[in-house]
């Protein structure tokens, strides 16, 4: 596409997303857009200073299952997890609301409080009539092309290692095809935090506690973590301040599927589009310190 051009602006520029206090915290955003210097369109990435009140704030954990379909797709959650609870944790001592979000494993936590909780919530005043389904797109992604083809499913493992792990399934009795149970025990679920897959519930519980501010991460970027009820779409089109944790995420992508890139290089192409057409994103060290976070195998 041309030259990147990387343009940093001052948190006063970005009074809708400031909340001041001593207490803030203070965050790094980027995203990107698209100019024209000297008669060439080139893309501007933007790095954006902003603060956030951590009461006024709630992350929330897109469909880190305890185990999945896809071989590959565990060991990296395997991975990342350690690390992503060190960014809960933190988070949780801070003041900020915690949402574990694994679809379809409610029945896991029907006694966990902050599942009563969740179901609980008053419904908010101002509830999208869309809140409770899936969202594909949003116009603004109508201006680009979607850069990656998941239309094989998006698992890249070895086919033996697939097999195997198919076999395993089986064998504990999982239903090879969505084997998922509940959410990976490394994430701790403390009795504060709160437990939904309800787009609708996740909504109410933001506006009771008066949450305009919304971390989402977990997997996979270009499917769940977009999409869900509760994902980066929703939340971005009904108003909230949202942003991708962009080390604390991957995707379902197939290097055999177009744009024939590696899997890593895929998952930078998603978070791009997310930039460019969604929203902005963060990394876990501006929550914990150190460095971001970078699969082993992720040499781009």
């Amino acid at each position: 596409m041309g030259r990147v051009l990387f343009l940093a602006f001052a948190t006063m520029c970005l009074v809708p997303w400031a909340n001041a206090g001593e207490k803030d915290l203070s965050l790094t955003i980027r995203k990107r857009g698209l100019a024209k210097l000297n008669g060439k369109e080139i893309q501007i990435v933007n790095n954006l200073k902003v603060k956030w009140s951590p009461k006024q704030s709630a992350v929330i954990v897109v469909d880190m299952w305890d185990t999945h379909h896809c071989y590959n797709a565990v060991t990296r959650v395997v991975e990342m997890a350690p690390r992503m609870n060190k960014v809960l944790e933190k988070c949780r001592s801070m003041g900020m609301t915690i949402i574990h979000a694994p679809s379809s494993c409610m029945d896991a936590y029907k006694d966990h409080p902050g599942r009563k909780r969740a179901k609980d919530a008053p419904t908010a005043k101002n509830l999208p009539k869309d809140i409770g389904v899936w969202c594909h797109m949003i116009p603004a992604e109508e201006k680009g092309k979607y850069p990656l083809d998941a239309s094989d499913g998006g698992c890249d493992s070895d086919p033996v290692d697939q097999a195997k792990h198919r076999a395993a399934l089986i064998k504990m009795g999982r239903n090879p095809n969505a084997p998922w149970k509940s959410q990976y025990a490394v994430l701790k679920m403390h009795d504060i935090d709160l437990v939904s897959d309800s787009g609708v519930e996740i909504w109410n519980l933001l506006e009771s506690r008066k949450i305009n501010n919304v971390i989402i991460l977990g997997v996979h970027t270009n499917m769940c973590v977009l999409g869900r009820p509760f994902g980066l779409r929703q939340m971005a089109k009904n108003g909230k301040n949202v942003v991708l944790m962009r080390d604390m995420t991957d995707t379902m992508y197939n290097p055999k599927k177009s744009p024939y890139v590696n899997h890593y290089k895929g998952t930078a192409l998603i978070v791009e589009h997310i930039e460019k057409y969604v929203c902005p994103t963060i990394t876990s060290d501006q929550i914990i310190g150190g460095k971001a976070f970078r699969f082993k195998a992720d040499t781009n």
